[in-house]
């Protein structure tokens, strides 16, 4: 998997604060099991929520 940059993720979440929070957020729903939205098998579920993030397979709602 082609791990994807900081202006990979702010493209989807314009605020860099908003996004580390939707990526540790992601981080610990995944880690708590819940089932991943792309099909990936690396095991570093940083990783995986990043790409879910930037690929728009998750998409993140930010309240303001």
């Amino acid at each position: 998997m082609k791990f994807r940059t900081r202006s990979d993720i702010t493209v989807k979440v314009p605020n860099k604060f908003d996004a580390v929070m939707a990526v540790s957020n992601r981080v610990k729903m995944l880690v708590d099991g819940k089932r991943r939205m792309i099909e990936e098998h690396d095991e570093n579920v940083v990783k995986v929520a990043m790409e879910e993030i930037a690929s728009g397979a998750l998409v993140v709602d930010i309240e303001e």
